[in-house]
């Protein structure tokens, strides 16, 4: 009788993230300045801030869950959170330096570029759990020897492979929204204190939004190309070992042999490029971005 007690406070919990980022969202677009309220693109960037924020909350949860699914995929195997920690807290720890050290120099005092710094950090911490578990998939795949079948290993790098993909996606939303959120809250204060010479961001050039994109998907691409090349690595491992050109002759032999390698070969992704697909689940925005980025920050 206590379970579907268990299960709404699960659930309560997981929804907790959501609206918390949603909260925060809100508390930031009603403590904006009287005047930024006042400029015509506030609306934009509130909602858009809103969006972030909320994303965030929801990407948080959905980073926790993948992080089971991937428990439970490795099984007889785990990969416990102190095996991935170390680089992780590392990128971590260098990239809030950069945020810290970057707003003061470019925003000014902390008393003026609080919100900015807030959102940022909301948003990593948001990613954080998505990012641990792609460095769990780069661990997992890197582990010799392999356990199972080589069938149980087929639908084990399958998996792991669609799990990266959708890891992708979940932390590309918040780099679009991160992009568009940043170039929204640049137009209004450089339209506003243009002129003014008491606020740093008016000396910002327009190329900062694309700029504040581009390190964002850098970012991603230092947790997600290890993963995937991983991934690629054992899958070419065992396409060799189930498929051994060096060992066929005749011609017949070697065709049947190449042609099912290649079968396999698409089935894993070997045959794709990591770069290609990071630019699928990422700078496939770049047009949408540098549109919107433009739009936003024209006279």
């Amino acid at each position: 009788m206590q379970r579907p007690n268990r299960v709404s406070v699960a659930g309560l919990a997981r929804l907790a993230p959501i609206g918390l980022g949603f909260a925060f969202g809100i508390f930031s677009v009603l403590t904006s300045t009287s005047s930024l309220k006042s400029a015509p693109l506030w609306p934009v960037w509130a909602s858009l801030a809103v969006a972030l924020t909320t994303t965030a909350g929801a990407v948080f949860p959905y980073g926790l869950d993948r992080w089971a699914e991937l428990a439970e995929l490795l099984k007889p195997q785990t990969v416990r959170v102190r095996d991935v920690a170390t680089r992780v807290a590392a990128i971590a720890a260098v990239t809030m330096l950069v945020i810290s050290l970057g707003s003061l120099l470019l925003l000014g005092p902390p008393r003026s570029s609080w919100r900015s710094v807030a959102l940022v950090t909301i948003t990593l911490l948001g990613g954080l759990p998505a990012v641990v578990v792609m460095e769990g998939v780069r661990h997992a795949a890197g582990n010799e020897p392999a356990p199972g079948t080589r069938g149980e290993q087929v639908a084990v790098l399958v998996r792991l492979r669609q799990l990266l993909q959708r890891l992708l996606a979940a932390i590309g939303s918040l780099v679009a929204l991160m992009t568009l959120a940043t170039g929204a809250w640049l137009a209004p204060r450089r339209s506003l204190l243009a002129g003014s010479g008491h606020d740093v961001t008016t000396k910002l050039p327009p190329q900062f939004v694309l700029v504040s994109g581009g390190l964002g998907s850098l970012l991603v691409a230092l947790f997600y190309v290890p993963a995937a090349t991983a991934l690629q690595r054992r899958g070419q491992r065992l396409c060799d070992e189930l498929f051994p050109l060096d060992e066929a002759d005749e011609r017949s032999a070697i065709l049947s042999l190449a042609e099912d390698r290649h079968k396999l070969e698409q089935l894993l992704g070997v045959d794709r490029g990591v770069i290609a697909d990071l630019q699928t689940g990422l700078a496939i925005l770049g047009p949408l971005l540098a549109s919107a980025a433009a739009a936003l920050l024209s006279p």
